[in-house]
């Protein structure tokens, strides 16, 4: 499965691999694929805003940290992006992760651990960035000038 070898695996790879996990990479899966990539982002993003967000006293931040943590930690839940059926999906136990997550909570309040989870792909951005067409009006600006 993508998320053993994620940044998400490093946290929480169980001890034992059940004959199901060690198969599940065998099926041909690729009818559902882009679903299981889109339950992996929405499963990553809220576990940074989970742990990103921790230490937040207020504001945008603490209401991404509330959201997190209702969607991660709170029981319950229906639909296809549920977090039980985004776990069950993914062939994640959610509670062995939600222990997880109230573990690492517990030793961050603590101040024993303030571990995260590292980006998934760094966004290294070399020059200015801007919209095609003021681009193209620029150009044509310029070539006019001459």
């Amino acid at each position: 499965m993508e998320w053993e070898n994620s940044a998400l695996g490093n946290l929480f790879v169980p001890d034992v691999l059940t004959p199901e996990q060690f198969y599940d990479s065998r099926r041909d899966d690729s009818n559902i694929r882009p679903v299981k990539k889109l339950m992996m982002a929405i499963l990553e993003d809220a576990l940074r805003c989970f742990q990103n967000n921790s230490d937040a006293k207020g504001g945008p931040r603490k209401r991404l940290f509330s959201e997190a943590e209702q969607w991660l930690i709170g029981e319950g839940g229906e639909g296809p992006f549920s977090f039980e059926t985004v776990c069950e999906t993914l062939g994640i136990e959610p509670q062995f992760l939600r222990r997880g997550l109230r573990d690492w909570r517990t030793q961050q309040l603590a101040g024993v651990s303030t571990r995260r989870l590292a980006r998934r792909s760094p966004v290294v951005r070399s020059g200015r960035i801007s919209a095609p067409a003021r681009r193209d009006a620029k150009r044509a600006a310029s070539a006019q000038a001459r």
